[in-house]
């Protein structure tokens, strides 16, 4: 199987490395140089990209290309080479991925599958209960369980935090409230687009109203009109009728037509629509002021009602659904924590093993409490040690010195990898004579599965490298060198100190 690895990095102005290519091994890459050189500046670019190191400046760009073995589709990246990059102008900083934008979280949640940074003080996180339970869990394949265990936890939270601030009646009163509202609302089932038509059939009826009473005062006066044609009828000569009669079409024609338009203007309802208008406004006097608002609140009260009928639902029949979420918490975290301690001495077993071969005279042990439960379970894990047998197990960073907790590290983070690469920072601190030829052996060793990068002040682990680099600075910059045979003897000599010190050894 294809194993993940670092193939290049390229530094732009990070500090005084103004324009650096490195081109890594697959096995053993060494770094070195002469103290405060900048051989851990090089290693900031992975904690950044990581997300547990800021940088150290405000303007840089920073280009990873690595060889992955997996799709991870969800990103759509795939395996093979793939270039991780990290720019920061003027305190803006921008993770790609392939030349792709990513949040910070995703770039370093993919690397974090892949790479296991080492520096200073790392060994802490193995005092810290969660990092310890995520790797038990990881080793031990925990994941479906924990989802299933947190699934009833999550309902068992929930039902305990609803039992404490809701009331059945309460809800009870809140559901019929708001359903009465969102019914009244629903009644006149109001859009933006009808209270528009609304209004313009308002002003069109207003206007039509006027109308009327204008058509109305016209027949009046034409009744009178035509009232007194027919008495001029009466006593007018025979030589004037046709002109009366004339005149008595004209004025009845006009009745006629105005009665006609009447009829068609009085089948537009006014008061309908006002009472439309109304319902409209009321719904906009309780929930408004304006109609956005009132939709906007009626969207507001539906999510309310579901909510109120979940927790209705929830605390229906609650005693018997939290002994259920009990039980069920019981039986998984169990199970759970049995594959945990299973775990434990696998890596236990594997740590024992990786100490001797540092030369390191620890023995750990897992100790596990049982605590209420928590989104882990109940399991409280503390990772205690000693160094002389039959002694008390007590927390490791009083048990071991300096270069103890370096090698102590080595071994802890080789008995919980799988699979990746191993990135050192000054793992030999305070390290020397044959611990240091121990601790180069298991270096070399671990390389044979993992790619391993690893600064170091080690003669002895330099001797061992694959690839070889130094780090050199003048006044202006720096430059990461790859060292021919030749020049890597150099360093060698310059790292054991002198040629006095040769000519005195040999």
């Amino acid at each position: 199987m294809k194993s993940v690895e670092i193939v290049s990095v390229h530094l732009h102005d990070y500090l005084y490395f103004k324009d650096v290519d490195i081109y890594f091994d697959k096995g053993l890459n060494v770094i070195t140089g002469e103290t405060g050189a900048g051989k851990s500046l090089m290693l900031d670019i992975f904690g950044i990209l990581l997300g547990v190191t800021p940088g150290r400046v405000d303007n840089y760009s920073v280009e990873v290309v690595i060889d992955i073995p997996d799709d991870i589709l969800e990103y759509e990246i795939f395996k093979g080479e793939n270039v991780f990059s990290v720019k920061r102008n003027n305190s803006r900083t921008t993770f790609k991925i392939n030349g792709r934008v990513y949040p910070k979280n995703v770039v370093s949640s993919i690397l974090s599958n892949y790479i296991t940074l080492h520096r200073q003080n790392s060994h802490m996180k193995f005092l810290e209960q969660n990092f310890l339970i995520s790797i038990l869990d990881e080793i031990s394949n925990n994941k479906n369980l924990l989802n299933e265990y947190r699934k009833y936890y999550e309902l068992y939270k929930e039902l305990k935090d609803l039992l404490k601030s809701e009331s059945l009646n309460k809800l009870y009163e809140k559901l019929e409230y708001l359903e009465s509202v969102i019914k009244e609302i629903e009644e006149v089932n109001p859009t933006v687009e009808e209270e528009e038509l609304l209004n313009e059939q308002y002003n069109v009826a207003t206007k039509l109203q006027e109308t009327v009473e204008k058509y109305n005062e016209i027949l009046n006066e034409s009744e009178v009109i035509s009232e007194k044609l027919w008495n001029i009828k009466k006593i007018i000569n025979d030589k004037y009728e046709e002109s009366v009669n004339a005149a008595l079409d004209i004025v009845e024609t006009l009745k006629l037509d105005i009665q006609k338009e009447l009829s068609e203007i009085e089948g537009y309802d006014i008061k309908e629509i006002e009472e439309k208008i109304w319902q409209y406004n009321q719904l906009k006097r309780k929930y408004g002021p304006t109609l956005e608002d009132v939709l906007l609140n009626y969207e507001n009260y539906m999510k309310e009602l579901n909510e109120v009928k979940k927790k209705i639902e929830l605390l229906e029949d609650s005693k018997k659904k939290i002994e259920d979420c009990l039980k069920n918490m019981k039986k998984f975290s169990e199970k759970i924590s049995l594959n945990r301690k299973k775990a434990a001495e696998k890596i236990s077993e594997a740590f024992l093993k990786h100490c001797n071969d540092l030369n390191l005279n620890i023995e750990i042990q897992f100790n596990f409490s049982k605590i209420d439960y928590n989104y882990n379970g109940f399991d409280k894990v503390e990772l205690l040690g000693r160094t002389v047998k039959n002694q008390p197990l007590k927390p490791l960073k009083v048990i071991a010195s300096g270069g103890e907790l370096s090698r102590l590290m080595l071994a802890l983070e080789l008995s919980v990898v799988s699979d990746g690469i191993l990135i050192f920072d000054e793992v030999d601190a305070g390290i020397s004579g044959e611990t240091g030829n121990k601790l180069a052996e298991k270096l070399k060793e671990v390389s044979e599965r993992y790619q391993v990068i690893v600064v170091t002040h080690l003669p002895q682990v330099a001797v061992r490298a694959d690839k070889h680099f130094v780090v050199l600075k003048d006044q202006k910059s720096g430059l990461i060198k790859e060292l021919d045979e030749e020049e890597r003897s150099i360093e060698i000599k310059r790292m054991v100190g002198s040629d006095d010190v040769l000519k005195f050894i040999d």
